[in-house]
């Protein structure tokens, strides 16, 4: 066969040699360092790849000093051997690469190719292989790769154009992101000396499935099959290189993965924290969004954006919308109100140029939806009226339509005084009682938070204070109350009779109107302070008086049971009695020589009421 080979393809062989030393030596080299580097950790002799399927180039290396006449053939199966035109190039220090092209005709897929090499002084084979086109894929990178912020935080969107377009259900890709600030170390694409790229690219990475999106954090690595992708969980703020190469995907077509792409530059926006922006909605319709900016530099510009954030299954974007209302506080604070579109989540975006720069810092708020970034007004303090020590406050919601939905808390303090009592009053509440310290001056607020499933936010800010005073004497408002009611009840006891004179330091006052008054108050001032030595004064005074319905009622009970007794008993005239807290009637008089009737079983013993003062019943409690 070797003798074959030798002398059968002596013809094409010398013109294979005509040609290449016809051909001009400025051609570029069929074969790269970076190729050969690739291909470096295969355990063949003879190294071959296609970059698109349509060609074929293979190669060997020698040492110079073993340089030698050798010939290189090929054939398919049931095909003739062919000589294929080879040319030689030096790679590096003493070593020679002999390289050779494939004619397009002669590129075929699917079907077994045979390569030898023979030493022409001994006509014995040098090397040998066997392979399939289809199966030595080396392709180029991706072409128009571009990478922008995808709207989202901590999200850059890259996309690309696949580099065969007849073979584009057949490839994968491999995108690598790392911060530009870690490009010389963990994110260094560059290829080291011994041929392995220095991010492992023998290790064959995972294949996805999924919605392409990838965490790479610090040099991590993703591969699936779309011409784009969504890298995620990226730090905010931060500077990204992003290169893309490709590959068979090992079904139909497979081989080797091709070099990187020149890397593309994309960054973060910042995170809201930076500039403390805080966007919420007094009323579910607007939007309110405010943040702070370096007081140093005040003639910054500032812009506001907003729209919904993109879907998940889609990657259509909508116009941001510039919010127009723009305004700037105390403190380089600038503020923005907006209304955004009902029914859908609230992305926004603050870019900031600084002047005399065109460089531009955008900051990113997540998403939020309305009725999760609810902040109300304060509610209104409609009546703080003090009774008895005790403060009655009154409030009506900030927004009716969430008035089932608000919690609300009331702080109190004394005046002068940093010590604040917060309570927390039930959802829904419109009213709070306090009870209060007398003599001193108390202010009260209240706010409101919305809470539940339906809304949630933050606190509001407080309502304007309510100042009441308590006066020293509030907590004995009740006390006097019940006094004087007493008071009321042990003058009418008397009969109105009036206190003629008043001792008071030595002073004979006379007294008629104003004494009766001084008089109660000294007996309610007594009852306070002393309640026992009260108490017993006000039983010599005033001794108990008999329930009068309780005593009339026995009392003619008593009468008709004794004129049911005697038919010929008649009741005389009635004498004059002396006054007395309660009068009552006399019984009745017997007549000289009249024997005295038979009183039924069970009546009270007889006694002689008209010289009674008082008539104690059976039965009866004093009050």
């Amino acid at each position: 066969m070797e003798a074959c080979l030798h002398w059968g393809w002596l013809p094409s062989l010398l013109s294979a040699i005509l040609l290449s030393l016809s051909s001009p030596l400025s051609d570029p080299e069929p074969v790269t360092s970076q190729d050969a580097a690739l291909l470096a950790g295969m355990p063949e002799d003879i190294l071959c790849f296609s970059r698109s399927f349509e060609d074929l180039t293979c190669f060997w290396d020698e040492e110079e000093a073993a340089r030698g006449m050798s010939h290189f053939y090929y054939w398919y199966s049931r095909d003739m051997p062919r000589a294929c035109v080879t040319s030689t190039w030096r790679h590096g220090a003493g070593r020679i690469r002999h390289v050779c092209v494939f004619p397009s005709q002669d590129v075929r897929l699917f079907i077994q190719l045979h390569l030898r090499i023979l030493d022409a002084t001994t006509n014995q084979t040098k090397y040998w292989r066997e392979l399939s086109v289809d199966a030595v894929g080396l392709i180029a990178p991706p072409d128009n790769i571009t990478a922008h912020w995808a709207g989202a935080a901590g999200q850059l969107y890259v996309s690309w154009q696949p580099p065969l377009t007849d073979y584009l259900n057949f490839l994968l890709y491999e995108v690598w992101c790392c911060p530009a600030s870690s490009l010389l170390t963990t994110c260094n694409t560059t290829v080291d000396a011994d041929g392995q790229h220095s991010g492992d690219s023998s290790r064959q990475p995972a294949i996805s499935t999924h919605t392409p999106t990838a965490s790479p954090g610090g040099g991590q690595r993703l591969v699936q099959a779309n011409t784009w992708v969504v890298l995620q969980d990226l730090q905010p703020g931060v500077r990204y290189y992003i290169q893309v190469r490709s590959k068979p995907d090992g079904t139909s077509m497979d081989g080797i993965w091709g070099p990187w792409s020149q890397a593309v530059a994309a960054e973060t926006p910042r995170s809201a924290g930076d500039i403390r922006l805080c966007c919420s909605t007094p009323d579910l319709q607007h939007v309110n969004c405010e943040w702070s900016w370096d007081p140093t530099e005040p003639h910054s510009s500032h812009q506001l954006f907003y729209r919904p954030p993109l879907s998940e299954t889609s990657m259509r974007e909508e116009a941001w919308q510039r919010c127009e209302e723009m305004s700037v506080q105390a403190q380089n604070t600038h503020t923005c109100t907006f209304q955004p579109r009902a029914g859908s989540a609230i992305s926004v975006l603050v870019n900031i140029t600084q002047p005399h720069t065109p460089l531009t810092f955008s900051y990113f708020k997540e998403p939020f939806w309305l009725h999760q970034a609810v902040l109300t007004d304060a509610p209104q303090l409609v009546q703080a009226t003090v009774s008895q020590g005790r403060l009655s406050l009154q409030w009506l919601p900030p927004l009716e339509a969430l008035a089932e939905h608000l919690d609300y808390q009331v702080r109190y303090g004394v005046e002068n005084s940093h010590d604040w009592k917060v309570l927390q009053v039930p959802r829904a509440a419109r009213k709070e009682i306090l009870d209060l310290r007398p003599g001193a001056r108390y202010y009260a607020q209240v706010r409101a938070q919305p809470s539940g499933q339906q809304y949630q936010g933050s606190w509001s800010v407080w309502s304007k204070p309510a100042v009441v005073d308590v006066a020293a004497d509030a907590g004995k408002v009740r006390a006097g109350v019940e006094a004087a009611a007493e008071g009321t009840e042990m003058m009418a006891g008397l009969g109105g009779a009036l206190v003629p004179f008043l001792l008071l330091s030595g002073w004979v006052i006379p007294s008629v109107t104003v004494g009766p008054l001084l008089f109660t108050g000294m007996l309610l001032g007594l009852r306070c302070t002393f309640p026992s030595l009260y108490s017993r004064m006000k039983q010599k005074l005033w001794p108990p008086v008999p329930d009068l319905h309780h005593a009339l009622g026995s009392f003619l009970q008593e009468s008709g049971k004794l004129g049911q007794a005697s038919a010929s008993y008649k009741q005389p005239p009635e004498e004059p009695v002396l006054p007395c807290l309660l009068e009552v009637l006399p019984g009745p008089r017997r007549d000289p020589g009249a024997s005295l009737p038979e009183h039924p079983v069970g009546r009270l013993p007889g006694t002689d009421i008209a010289n009674q003062s008082y008539l104690l019943m059976s039965g009866w409690e004093p009050r």
